[in-house]
């Protein structure tokens, strides 16, 4: 057995399945020895997330687009409060999307 395995993780022939099923592509999030899958957001999950904004739960956003785009792997990573802080640091990125250049014509 494979000492290294993360919890959660999926065979190359499931990656490459999501791959090909998922146009804007997949990532992955490790955190304590569990691994999470999950597609890269739309307009609309990232519209469904922006729902969910409130200032005092700032957490739900995260959450709310945690579980729209999680396609695999260890679920404790979404349940466990101290595990999904980490990933929630890592979807922060997906909300920045791609950098655009203002120009002024």
């Amino acid at each position: 057995m494979n000492d290294n395995k993360l919890i959660g993780q999926a065979t190359d022939a499931q990656i490459a399945e999501w791959k090909a099923k998922h146009k804007y592509g997949i990532y992955a999030v490790e955190v304590d020895g569990h691994v999470g899958y999950f597609k890269n957001p739309g307009r609309n999950e990232l519209n469904c997330a922006m729902s969910k904004a409130d200032r005092d739960k700032a957490l739900d956003i995260f959450e709310e687009l945690a579980n729209i785009t999680f396609i695999g792997g260890s679920e404790d990573i979404l349940k466990d409060d101290q595990m999904f802080i980490g990933v929630s640091q890592e979807l922060k990125v997906k909300l920045d999307g791609k950098k655009a250049k203002l120009v002024n014509l």
